[in-house]
């Protein structure tokens, strides 16, 4: 098996230092040779890919909630019920022979076209600032030329974090809604003939950012599971959201959409369905929600 140090010699574009502290005249990459708890919120990417496997890129913001420390880090280590290492380790380097890196967005970082190049899928999470113009674009064109994009928000992510989502939705008739602070309750109003809900029966959610699906963009973008009905506790939203929505509209869970170029858009309504736990809400070994990570990153990448 042949190893190639990311981004370098991987023939990608230079990128920031990773998460450690280096003096300020040095730059580029360290290996690590252990993951770290709570990574610095720093740029960065592992030291270490492996050639020849389809690659994932985690986008995740600095925010550090009253936790007082990071969710949602797939290179951590995995001692948090909020980690998202299991996700990683198991489904998706395990299960699907993907490899799986993790950049941290602050304010004094960008996304540029030569960061998302290497990547199959782009996983925007806990994204802690708005895209700018700039950024959206990279990230539209991304798409139309055949990349693949997943979105999810929560609270724990940071004040009005599902803005930096909606920046890039509104172009194809989607809005993120904000945390609805309900208890953990069960999505199984799916569409099972998609291979996204095969073999999916129930997967759980807590404290669900819902996505509303204009009517005028139902044509391309596809809904595949709704918290329904939408009046239930896990599932109602907020009154300013509730007043968002229009006739024909639909409030979803999960939706996807695909170009001719074999981009793949898709949206799940909240980071608990991924989480390491055991802890609050809900986690990857709940209900059908292991089979639908798979599912979900495989369709993604495939």
């Amino acid at each position: 098996m042949t190893l190639c140090v990311a981004l370098a010699a991987c023939s990608a574009s230079p990128i920031p230092s990773p998460p450690t502290q280096p003096p300020a005249d040095q730059a580029g990459l360290s290996v690590q040779t252990e993951p770290q708890a709570t990574p610095s919120p720093r740029a960065f990417l592992p030291a270490v890919t492996t050639e020849g496997h389809k690659r994932v890129l985690f986008i995740n913001g600095d925010h550090i909630p009253e936790t007082g420390y990071p969710h949602s880090r797939v290179h951590d280590d995995g001692t948090r019920p909020e980690s998202f290492s299991r996700l990683r380790a198991e489904v998706l380097e395990g299960n699907l022979g993907l490899s799986v890196d993790e950049y941290i967005l602050t304010a004094n970082e960008a996304i540029t076209p030569g960061l998302l190049a290497p990547y199959t899928l782009i996983v925007l999470g806990s994204n802690g600032r708005v895209f700018d113009v700039a950024e959206g674009d990279v990230l539209a064109n991304y798409y139309e030329d055949g990349g693949r994009i997943l979105f999810y928000a929560d609270f724990q992510y940071g004040p009005d974090n599902w803005a930096s989502d909606n920046s890039l939705l509104e172009r194809f008739g989607i809005e993120v809604f904000p945390d609805n602070f309900q208890p953990a309750t069960q999505i199984t109003d799916i569409v099972a003939s998609h291979p996204i809900m095969r073999d999916v029966t129930a997967f759980a959610t807590e404290g669900s950012s819902q996505f509303l699906v204009s009517a005028a963009s139902l044509d391309e973008n596809q809904v595949l599971a709704k918290c329904s009905p939408l009046e239930r506790s896990g599932c109602a939203v907020q009154p300013p959201e509730q007043a968002k929505v229009r006739p024909g509209d639909v409030v979803a869970c999960t939706w996807v959409r695909e170009n001719a170029r074999g981009g793949k858009l898709a949206g799940t309504c909240d980071r608990n369905t991924f989480h390491n736990g055991p802890g609050p809400g809900t986690d990857i070994d709940e209900f059908d929600n292991r089979t639908y990570a798979r599912n979900l990153f495989r369709w993604l990448t495939q």
